[in-house]
């Protein structure tokens, strides 16, 4: 037995100093599960859940990571390697959060390369935002606002824009599914999101500004887009609505994106018509936001027609392909 003790001692003694290092960490502010493994060249959904099965017993309420804690990461996998090979980036928010099954990120163009997004989907965390029912399934507004969000946020990176995603979930990249699972797991870049309906909408504003106050030095363009599904009678069908702060760019890109998907509508549905309209509203979010935005309602969650714009993931995905369009739009002008 004392021989096996100097033996594992002597293990610990001849260890290289950096591979302990690797062994546990603390998280940096902003930081999510994603941005925090990939520090250490742990990219991909295995990683994420084996940190999970290590920390579960670390993690917030939220399952996002706490300041001043100590977490333990997952030892690297075979041909993986520290540091990583592979290119960090500088800034915005890492690719790895649309999950392995979108993690080809591999550059279109640099079309908006001096352009800078912040994507908010609406709701998260305590805050399930408006609910369906169908059959014996429960829909929750802000899993397909957050999976839109997401496919918006990687359309605009693929033309080389840098991206901030406001609400993150550390378990849910882009999914495919009719019917997402529904969790609490968002947390607004890492940070837990308030019960308070109004803490968490000044969290979000306060995390864009913030982001903004930096970013405007170093782009060209900067703009925020928050996205929502509406909740109205059963039998109320309605197109996508824009709503703009007095902002003239606000104004703007609401009215551009809006036009960009009466033309759509048209090329796709010919003879369907579009009813969508722009609106100026005095939401607390575009009343405080700084960068110029807007707000959008994808449809009505509670009307099977406009359900389908939501349930079909070729349609969530129509939606951020059309908006990115209007967004570079714009931006070349």
């Amino acid at each position: 037995m004392r021989n096996l003790s100097l033996y594992i001692l002597s293990l610990f003694i001849l260890l290289p100093i950096a591979v302990i290092a690797q062994d546990r960490a603390y998280p940096i502010e902003g930081d999510g599960i994603f941005s925090f493994l990939r520090r250490w060249n742990r990219v991909g959904d295995a990683y994420v859940q084996e940190f999970i099965e290590l920390n579960f017993d670390r993690l917030n309420a939220q399952g996002g990571l706490e300041l001043g804690t100590v977490y333990l990461i997952p030892p690297l996998h075979p041909g993986d390697e520290y540091p990583a090979s592979i290119e960090m980036l500088p800034q915005g928010t890492d690719p790895a959060i649309f999950g392995s099954a979108a993690g080809d990120m591999t550059p279109r163009s640099e079309r908006l390369k001096n352009a800078c997004f912040y994507i908010i989907s609406g709701h998260g965390g305590p805050d399930p935002g408006a609910i369906a029912r169908v059959g014996n399934r429960i829909l929750h507004e802000d899993e397909y606002a957050y999976d839109i969000a997401l496919r918006l946020a990687r359309e605009l990176m693929l033309d080389g824009a840098t991206v901030h995603v406001i609400i993150q979930d550390p378990q849910d990249g882009i999914r495919d599914g009719m019917y997402l699972n529904n969790s609490s797991n968002e947390t607004c870049m890492g940070e837990p999101i308030p019960r308070n309906q109004l803490d968490r909408l000044k969290q979000r504003v306060e995390k864009v500004n913030e982001l903004y106050e930096r970013d405007k030095e170093q782009f060209d363009y900067c703009r925020a887009i928050e996205i929502h599904v509406d909740s109205r009678n059963k039998g109320k069908r309605i197109d996508v609505f824009f709503y703009h702060s007095p902002d003239k760019q606000s104004q703007l890109l609401a009215t551009t994106t809006r036009d960009l998907f009466r033309v759509k509508y048209d090329t796709h549905q010919p003879g369907r018509g579009f009813s969508g309209h722009v609106e100026e509203r005095g939401l607390y979010i575009l009343r405080h936001l700084e960068p110029p935005s807007i707000l959008v309602e994808v449809g009505n969650i509670q009307n099977a027609f406009d359900r389908q714009r939501i349930l079909l993931s070729n349609n969530r995905q129509a939606l951020a392909n059309w908006m990115a369009q209007a967004f570079l739009m714009l931006f070349t002008r």
